[in-house]
């Protein structure tokens, strides 16, 4: 089983989350070395690997892998939710409604006027309908303090 909805959750607290189901794991470990990440993988052979810091996750059920992440290198006080594109990691930032009107659907333009882009992607996030669900998420999330 892929990680692909960790790396979504992790995201969205604002962590910069690398991720690609494609790469072989000879990819997966040069790039953990090279660029200093910590490796999260449901395979424990990972963590027999000396030269990179890494974690086996238990859980099928993302949300337990999250907290698993979280609890384990005391991420608590590092959240900065609504920071990153879910989809490519990218930067968010706070755009101007009227620059991107053009790119929305009619009823996000018609109901909401706060906007936030992806500076690698593009993508367009506002708070709509998954917002209170991401920050429940959010402060359950908080409430793993050790």
């Amino acid at each position: 089983m892929h990680l692909g909805k960790l790396a979504r959750l992790l995201r969205l607290l604002g962590f910069d989350t690398g991720y690609n189901n494609a790469f072989a794991a000879t990819q997966v470990l040069e790039i953990a070395r090279s660029e200093h990440r910590i490796l999260l993988s449901r395979n424990g052979a990972y963590a027999k690997q000396v030269s990179i810091h890494s974690l086996h996750i238990k859980s099928e059920d993302p949300e337990i892998q999250l907290q698993q992440v979280v609890q384990y290198f005391i991420l608590v006080d590092q959240f900065r939710p609504f920071s990153r594109c879910l989809v490519c990691n990218g930067l968010l930032k706070s755009v101007p409604k009227k620059s991107i009107s053009g790119n929305l659907q009619q009823n996000s333009a018609k109901y909401f006027d706060a906007f936030w882009q992806c500076e690698s992607c593009g993508r367009i996030y506002w708070k709509g309908s998954h917002y209170e669900l991401m920050l429940r998420l959010f402060e359950k999330m908080k409430l793993l303090r050790v």
